[in-house]
Order: structure tokens, then sequence, then C-alpha cells
């Protein structure tokens, strides 16, 4: 890994390259020709054949955030997320659960926030582990007097 910082100048780190081998960061068009430059390889050497590349898991339609566990990240972790969850909750008015329903365009905004994909922040999100799986998420009574939101049934 020295040596990469040492042949770039310490313009790549090991590191990086290693984190873009495994999938973990996306590479710019600018740092990929840095990386073809330094190897003198045309970039696309580096780039994978169509066929090579697997396709990124389908995120599930609605995923459940348990808010235990997005309470005890830590808060330079999980600020973002826990914004994006009160807003949520304030949309829905939906403050009397240990849980709460993401879907699949809430991820979308949640993702443009943390500069990413929806699919690489539904992987960083289980890796956090504050997802539910849904079969924990039992449903949850209607407040007493409250009219039904979108995510409660009406009577």
């Amino acid at each position: 890994m020295l040596q990469i910082e040492m042949l770039s100048s310490k313009a790549l780190k090991g590191s990086l390259l290693a984190a873009y081998e495994r999938g973990d960061r996306n590479v710019s068009v600018t740092r990929l020709h840095q990386i073809a430059t330094l190897y003198n390889v045309p970039v696309s050497e580096l780039l994978p054949d169509e066929d090579e590349t697997p396709p990124e898991p389908p995120v599930p339609p609605r995923l459940v955030v348990d808010l235990h566990r997005l309470r005890a990240l830590s808060t330079r972790q999980g600020a973002i997320l826990a914004r994006h969850v009160l807003e949520l909750q304030q949309q829905r008015s939906d403050f009397n659960g240990d849980v709460i329903t993401f879907r699949a365009d809430d991820l979308d905004r949640l993702a443009a926030e943390y500069r990413t994909t929806p699919e690489m922040l539904a992987r960083t999100l289980q890796e956090w582990g504050v997802f539910r799986a849904t079969s924990e998420a039992e449903p949850r009574p209607p407040v007493t007097g409250a009219t039904p939101g979108p995510d409660q049934p009406p009577d």
C-alpha cells in the first residue's frame, strides 16, 4: 500500500484503492483516470465488462427502521437519519411507535442527502443495525380518537 502512495506522490492511498475494488466507494472519472495513468493502462482496462458487473440487489419496497436502534447510534453517524425520521414522523403524525416504515421514495430522498444510491444506503443502514426484520414489526393499535394516517388502516 505504501508503494501506491509513493508512486502516486501521495495522491492515492492503498486503502482507497481497496475500497474501490470492494465496491465500498464509487470512483470518480477523474480519479479513475489518475489510477489508469499510475498503472499505465487505458481507463477501459480498469472498468468491468458489462456482463461482469453484478446487479445491486433490489431494495425492498418498504424498510422498517427500529427507532430504539436509531437512538443508539452515535450523533455523528445517525444525525441525518434521525432528522429524516423526525420529518417523516411529522408528515405522517406518527409519534407513537417503536418503528417507522421507509418507503422507496423515502429511501431515495435520504440517499440523496447522504450522496449515495438507495441500494448503498440500504446496505449501510443494515450494517448499522437500524433495520428491523419486517416479521418483527408488530401492528400497532390505533391511538384512541386519532384519524387513520397513511400507515394505519381505517377501523
